[in-house]
């Protein structure tokens, strides 16, 4: 039976209503035009204008169809046949009328002078693919302008367009397996050997995860982390995927020079240290205006910024003071020859106008990649952020530091900030941050682009050098001081949403886009659920009731948020067939109303995701709750013949054992153990464990990491069975999450339909 992975060139979707219509993210190719500006001859400002002044001519570019549409060269002072020989690049689309218009401009102190332009159609009848032409045109009577022009076709581009794990990750993969089963076996010593993977085919794939929260997430899994590194569950995990808290303390961990040599508990030790303080001193006017200097490097080479800026240098000075210029991309290092599991961390795209709860497109960050599953488009992680057309670089930036996504990862606390400066209106003073997030809508947090558009072009005079700098240092200053009075002011900052989302250059500008990707091809494969079980699934019919509409590819931005914004565990990441995962330990930091209160509501929603994606998912019986009670972690299992589905280990922040317990089957004894295992997290009105609170006493560091790492340790013995029972699986079941093509029906994928066709 082949295992090959069916998205390797086939990125086809089934439309939600069930129908037959086979609709594809198409990738068409692009057209790279180059334009040689070479020279001009008898430029003139006509017989008066000549006799006042020599000309200072340069040449202005521009085809409004292209993302970077506008180009000029230098100015060349008094020279009425000038030689300036300078090159640019153009990243057309074929399919639309591109018309090139060119501009004779004379250089002024104080207005710059148009002095005549013409037309070019670029298409394949004016100039052929792969010739190269010199063309003169004639601007006025007597001026002429010569041009060298190349229009080649783009067979390569700079994303990729699969639904398959990129080549380094499957290497990854390959190193990882021998490493897990090494762990294994160290971890199963005293099993029979029947319990033991024998080849690497039983090796089962173990996914932890960790869930939003803010600190108390990040804080919470850095006990969980350090009690699966110490009793050496963490040599079997092959993927940690985070959201937004949890995701903090994985760019803490992964970000350290020492890690994975060094491990959690003395990198813990200086996280403690870095929450101890608070974190209202990074505000003082004085580091604001650094941060907005430091950003204004980014707007000006034609970034978009927001306050996730801001918020992400907050965080990063907080958690990674030491490391502020580390990049995702470092972190191959940590995992190359797999010695750690690959990180995974995620955020949305959500658009202005529709709920976050109706549409979110999951967007996905690993070492090695970034993009959408849901489209099946990816990109190394030093292309985020850049400008795309078409699927191809036209503005390469430098890229992005961690604490820029780490700001991204955990925007909700960008949009509610001033409930984390302790600023808030006496109506939601009460409120969690869950109940406020659930009342924001896309078009309060996005703001417009006023600060961040493209720069139009510049008509003061731009002859003499000394004004043109002046002219820099004043935008600079003018926009620098805005930003700045917008970050102090009362009225902007604490009392307003806007702005607060993440900004980034859309990657999919000019693609041609039908409709969304499915995650999964195993629609007719996978066992299908009775019609009670979907409609108990179903709770909010709006909830995820837009999923499926596409991104707008004609949008030259799109907006990115905490993806706690929808739900808050980061099962999309893990749930991607292609990544076969057989066991997932989930651990959920999220708010409840009460420490009491049941604490399915996240995994639940996860579930309800899953299913509309037919997705493999174990059925989450809400109702163990009554019969069980609260616990330190419930296990969900595939209902027999699911061959597909993961199981799942749901660990929730609760404080049972710990209080009577010190470690596993140790008791307390003393008054002072006994009271520092005596706390709730959510009952208490003075609990440091708000989801807004930024600052952790040594001591709430040390109770909340403790129990986290007390809970895990005390269900070892769980995590121990669930790995036992994925190898006796796989050895059950050798093709188990491998899809074959004679599976898959071709005709669901392949459409020849032309009238099918959305365009967006």
């Amino acid at each position: 039976m082949s295992s090959k992975d069916p998205y390797q060139y086939i990125i086809k979707h089934q439309t939600p209503a069930g129908d037959d219509r086979m609709i594809q993210v198409e990738h068409q190719y692009s057209h790279k035009f180059k334009v040689t500006v070479l020279r001009a001859e008898h430029v003139t400002k006509g017989a008066i204008g000549d006799l006042l002044d020599t000309p200072d001519p340069y040449i202005e570019l521009f085809i409004s169809s292209a993302p970077e549409s506008r180009r000029r060269t230098r100015h060349i002072n008094n020279d009425v046949n000038p030689k300036w020989n300078e090159s640019y690049e153009f990243i057309l689309d074929p399919n639309q009328e591109n018309i090139l218009e060119i501009t004779l401009m004379d250089a002024n102190y104080v207005m710059d002078e148009t002095l005549g332009s013409t037309t070019f159609p670029i298409s394949c009848e004016t100039i052929r693919i792969g010739q190269t032409k010199e063309v003169p045109f004639l601007i006025g009577k007597v001026t002429k302008v010569f041009l060298e022009m190349t229009l080649e076709v783009c067979s390569s581009t700079d994303l990729r367009f699969s639904m398959a794990l990129c080549d380094k990750e499957k290497m990854f993969r390959q190193k990882r397996k021998e490493r897990v089963m090494l762990g294994i076996k160290n971890l199963l010593r005293m099993e029979k050997g029947r319990c033991l993977p024998s080849s690497h085919r039983d090796v089962p794939v173990v996914a932890v995860l960790g869930s939003g929260g803010g600190f108390r997430a990040m804080v919470g899994f850095s006990g969980v982390m350090k009690a699966l590194y110490e009793s050496g569950v963490l040599d079997c995990v092959t993927y940690v995927a985070g959201l937004s808290g949890s995701t903090w303390y994985m760019s803490t961990l992964y970000s350290h020079p020492d890690f994975p040599t060094k491990g959690p508990q003395e990198i813990n030790q200086e996280l403690m240290k870095s929450v101890s303080s608070n974190p209202l001193f990074l505000l003082r006017p004085q580091n604001i205006k650094r941060y907005i200097e430091a950003l204004w490097k980014k707007k000006a080479c034609g970034q978009p910024v927001t306050f996730t800026d801001i918020f992400g240098m907050l965080i990063g000075e907080t958690l990674i003071h030491d490391r502020m210029n580390f990049k995702m991309s470092h972190m191959q290092d940590k995992i190359n020859e797999g010695q750690s599991p690959l990180p995974l961390f995620t955020c949305l795209h959500v658009k202005p106008d529709v709920s976050e709860l109706m549409f979110a497109d999951w967007v996905e960050f690993s070492p090695y990649e970034i993009g959408m599953a849901k489209y099946g488009t990816f990109m190394p992680p030093d292309m985020f952020g850049s400008k795309f057309f078409m699927g191809t670089v036209v503005t390469k930036y430098e890229e992005n530091p961690l604490h820029f996504l780490m700001g991204i990862w955990g925007s909700a606390f960008s949009i509610l900030f001033n409930r984390v400066l302790g600023v808030s209106s006496s109506d939601n003073s009460g409120s969690t941050m869950e109940e406020e997030l659930e009342n924001i809508k896309p078009q309060h947090i996005v703001g417009d682009d006023g600060l961040d558009g493209d720069e139009e072009p510049r008509k003061a005079g731009t002859e003499n050098l000394e004004v043109e700098e002046e002219y820099q240092k004043n935008a600079q200053a003018s926009w620098v001081q805005r930003m700045f009075t917008a970050m102090i002011s009362d009225s902007t900052l604490f009392n307003t949403r806007e702005g607060r989302a993440g900004k980034v250059h859309n990657f999919m500008l000019g693609l041609n886009l039908n409709t969304a990707l499915p995650y999964s091809p195993f629609r007719d494969l996978m066992y299908q659920n009775s019609v009670e079980e979907e409609e108990s699934v179903v709770t909010d019919p709006d909830e995820f009731d837009r999923i499926y509409e596409p991104l707008d590819v004609k949008s030259k931005k799109i907006h990115v948020v905490d993806s706690g914004l929808t739900f808050n565990l980061p099962y999309p990441l893990i749930l991607r067939p292609q990544r076969g995962v057989d066991l997932i330990i989930s651990f959920d930091f999220s708010a409840r109303p009460s420490d009491s209160s049941p604490p399915f509501k996240e995994i639940l929603l996860a579930e309800k995701w899953a299913k509309m994606n037919k997705l493999p998912f174990p059925k989450i019986d809400p109702k163990v709750f009554d019969r069980e009670g609260l616990k330190e972690c419930y296990v969900f299992k595939p209902e027999k013949g699911y061959k597909n589905c993961p199981t799942v280990i749901h660990f929730v922040l609760a404080n049972i054992n710990f209080r009577n317990f010190k470690a596993p089957g140790v008791p307390r004894e003393t008054q002072k153990e006994k009271e520092y295992g005596e706390f709730d997290i959510f009952d208490d009105p003075e609990s440091p464990y708000s989801t807004f609170n930024f600052r952790y006493s040594n001591q709430a560091f040390k109770q909340l990491h403790d129990l986290m790492e007390f809970n895990t340790l005390n269900n070892i013995d769980v995590i121990k069975e669930a790995i036992i029972d994925s190898i006796k699986f796989r050895k059950e079941n050798p093709s188990r999450c491998s899809v074959s093509l004679n599976d898959i029906e071709a005709r669901k994928y392949f459409n020849k339909d032309p009238h099918s066709k959305l365009h967006t």
